[in-house]
């Protein structure tokens, strides 16, 4: 796309298209939600509608900058332009809460059951997760997998519970803005088509069924069997029944209990 601004943030350098008659909007996915086939998707979508895609939290990520350097940096609001679309985020960019372009904008949010999403964690961190060539967020990817292959499926989901419960409550404010649409992956994941409709409904964008099916040939894989070190190991709703002891369910779904009100799971 020509013309982009080049705008650094946190160090690295973002390519931002300045459109004011295209205003901005917003693409939100909790850790292990199906975030990264959420903003491959829309990615492609919003190409086609020539809307340039930013995949912030992503490229810091590569570039090795730390989760709570950025999201306590308030120059991130600096990136915003007319005419991009702000994807990538895994962990709430709250300070952009107060930011008239997410206020008055359009954004969607992706959320999955925190029980699966600990399950899916799991096997990402111990063999599939890709890790930064350097940087803080490598060390620290180095180090979420050694302590995931030390341990097992549910000694890990009930460590990990404290974090991965934080980074819920990181996204409940947004639940307040008026334009954010809210999706869960137990049903835009398994059907991604009526996912893709809606969401391009709620931006306003074009996606003709030539354009709908190129996209589904792609994303809309769903495994035979199970993989463990896959990227796409298993899609499958309701695996945290499988890989946990009954035990383990109990006290998630007392620790997670307002968190999953709150989403629609209770």
């Amino acid at each position: 796309m020509a013309g982009l601004l080049k705008i650094r943030f946190c160090g690295v350098t973002f390519e931002i298209a300045d459109d004011p008659a295209r205003p901005p909007v917003f693409v939100f996915g909790i850790r292990k939600s199906g975030s990264s086939i959420m903003n491959s998707m829309l990615a492609a979508v919003a190409r086609f509608n020539g809307l340039n895609f930013v995949d912030v939290a992503g490229r810091l990520f590569e570039e090795g900058v730390d989760v709570e350097r950025w999201r306590s940096d308030p120059s991130i609001a600096s990136l915003l332009r007319g005419g991009n679309v702000y994807g990538g985020f895994r962990n709430a960019p709250s300070l952009l809460l107060d930011a008239p372009e997410l206020v008055h904008g359009r954004s969607v949010l992706l959320v999955r059951d925190p029980r699966d999403a600990l399950v899916s964690e799991y096997f990402s961190n111990a063999f599939s997760h890709s890790v930064p060539a350097a940087g803080e967020a490598r060390a620290q990817m180095l180090a979420q997998r050694a302590r995931a292959q030390s341990s097992d499926v549910a000694a890990y989901a009930l460590r990990a519970a404290n974090s991965f419960r934080e980074a819920l409550r990181q996204y409940l404010p947004f639940l307040s803005l008026p334009g954010l649409r809210l999706y869960r992956y137990e049903q835009a994941i398994l059907d991604k088509r009526a996912f893709l409709l809606d969401a391009c409904a709620h931006f306003g964008w074009r996606l003709p069924e030539p354009q709908l099916r190129g996209i589904l040939r792609w994303a809309d894989v769903i495994p035979a069997e199970e993989n463990p070190h896959a990227f796409v190991r298993k899609v499958t709703p309701g695996d945290h029944r499988e890989k946990l002891p009954p035990e383990v369910i109990a006290e998630l779904d007392e620790f997670f209990r307002a968190e999953m009100r709150a989403l629609g799971y209770l």
